[in-house]
């Protein structure tokens, strides 16, 4: 009987449900009395699973000398089941293309209280990442913003998605990039990057976009940890290479501001509270 419990798992069944459709496959025709004998479930348990496989047609019942006797249905009627499964699966994943865009702005959305979800290890990394690229592909037009650490980047940063960059290009997205540490190969399309290679970086890697703000760290052990934070004041983000200020927008919420002064290089700083 256990070798079955994924199987009609699989259908919807619980377990005390499939192990009553098997006793009556196996016994025949019983009363809720011999079903709550063999499968060792008490009465009342019985009679509630009797009606949850009649609701699934796998059990029928009839009268015979004041008692009532419950029968399994045959085993054909599981692939009847089966594909009814199939069929009602195949029209909810046509009807969720149409409302996903509902959900995601419930899930994502709320003026009262800022959302953050929490991410490991190098799934995670791919998960933020693909967030953006699915998020930034809503907002045709609009660019997003990163400060990137060398500390993160050499930990093989995107290596859980090495096609990202060119999945962002094919579908048109712009990204404008602050580097920490040593000045590698120039853009890569549809970016631009700023360098500073005297700081090598705290071991964060921050991207702002479409309303929200990616932390990727590393833990203790080296590990990938990240947070997708979905502030509760969406403000428009502020970038420029050729400013003042480079970066001061969203981040400011969460306590963390930087600028750099472009005729002074050197006297870039860099403000860290992003927990205070």
């Amino acid at each position: 009987m256990d070798g079955y419990e994924t199987l009609f798992s699989s259908l919807g069944l619980a377990p005390k449900e499939a192990r009553v459709y098997l006793t009556l496959l196996k016994e025949g025709p019983s009363s809720v009395r011999q079903l709550a004998t063999a499968t060792g479930i008490n009465r009342g348990t019985v009679y509630d699973v009797l009606k949850e496989l009649q609701a699934y047609s796998l059990v029928r019942f009839y009268n015979a000398e004041t008692r009532q006797y419950f029968v399994a249905a045959p085993p054909k009627r599981l692939e009847e089941l089966a594909a009814e499964k199939r069929d009602g699966l195949a029209r909810a994943s046509a009807e969720l293309s149409s409302v996903i865009p509902e959900l995601e702005a419930l899930f994502d959305g709320g003026d009262r209280t800022p959302v953050a979800r929490m991410f490991e290890g190098a799934d995670g990394v791919r998960s933020i990442l693909e967030d953006v690229l699915s998020s930034m592909s809503q907002h045709a037009g609009d660019e997003y913003y990163v400060y990137s650490s060398s500390a993160v980047r050499d930990a093989g940063l995107y290596r859980a998605f090495p096609d990202y960059t060119q999945q962002r290009i094919d579908r048109g997205i712009r990204v404008k990039n602050i580097s920490f540490g040593k000045r590698v190969s120039g853009t890569s399309g549809l970016d631009e990057r700023k360098w500073i290679d005297q700081l090598a970086g705290a071991p964060t890697y921050v991207l702002m976009y479409a309303g929200k703000v990616a932390h990727i760290f590393l833990d203790t052990k080296g590990e990938f940890v990240g947070l997708i934070i979905v502030p509760f004041l969406k403000r428009k983000n502020s970038f420029s290479l050729n400013s003042g200020t480079v970066f001061r927008d969203t981040m400011h919420e969460y306590g963390s501001v930087f600028f750099c002064k472009k005729s002074r290089r050197a006297d870039c700083r860099r403000y860290e509270s992003l927990h205070s």
